[in-house]
């Protein structure tokens, strides 16, 4: 009799796996403005992977109590937001040459069980040297047409739309992506032996090579404008 509850468990147990690893999971990153974002979905749970959500704050009532335990300070200067980083000519050749061969063992064996919708992504090419920004623009279009045709033969891909622009009045480039990816458990643990680590180390590699966002004056005149001021008081 107990054997027989037993093996009802673990049959029960193995129909509940069986049915979880049925359940698609879907990613969805988006970068705009040198934000990136993740986030993913697992039947009705959503939740956001990266940048982490911030903590809860606690309710009302609680804040109410410490307002009035506490004293009244001065008010402290507004910080202005900070100006984030964008995309650089380094980044763009960092990852043309080291994600299509992560991406290739990623999507080995897996590859026709995955769906990528949309796929969105618009890259604006621009540097400070007019040749080396058209350069840089002849490789991505080269490797754009020449990796574009074996992705869509790997992967189900809908809502494609992929863009280069070529702006020699901007010293900075820029990208928008939106993508959104839907596969089973079994092909998402597949990948991550496979190429998750190699994904990983990419991107810290991608973040490294950012450059600083410019710096906001401090209200204090720069290097230059003391220069002007005391050729101005010397004449």
């Amino acid at each position: 009799m107990a054997g027989r509850i037993i093996l009802g468990i673990l049959l029960a147990l193995a129909l509940l796996l069986a049915a979880l690893l049925t359940v698609p999971v879907k990613l969805r990153f988006s970068y705009e403005d040198g934000a990136p974002q993740l986030w993913v979905r697992y039947g009705p749970v959503r939740r956001q992977i990266f940048p982490a959500p911030e903590k809860e704050e606690k309710s009302s009532s609680k804040k109410e109590k410490t307002k009035k335990k506490k004293k009244p300070s001065k008010k402290k200067k507004e910080n202005p937001a900070k100006k984030k980083a964008g995309i650089n000519r380094e980044q763009i050749l960092y990852t043309l040459e080291k994600l299509p061969p992560i991406l290739g063992r990623a999507l080995r064996r897996t590859g026709r069980s995955i769906r990528v919708q949309p796929l969105k992504v618009h890259v604006l090419v621009a540097g400070r040297d007019p040749a080396d920004t058209a350069l840089l623009y002849g490789q991505l279009e080269a490797a754009l047409h020449g990796a574009l045709p074996l992705l869509e033969r790997a992967v189900w891909i809908k809502e494609q739309d992929i863009r280069l622009f070529l702006d020699f009045s901007v010293r900075e480039a820029d990208v928008i992506a939106d993508v959104g990816v839907s596969l089973r458990p079994g092909s998402l643990v597949w990948i991550a032996l496979r190429a998750g680590g190699s994904l990983l180390k990419w991107f810290l590699g991608f973040r490294k090579l950012a450059s600083p966002p410019p710096k906001e004056a401090d209200g204090k005149p720069d290097q230059t404008a003391n220069e002007e001021n005391s050729e101005h008081e010397a004449v």
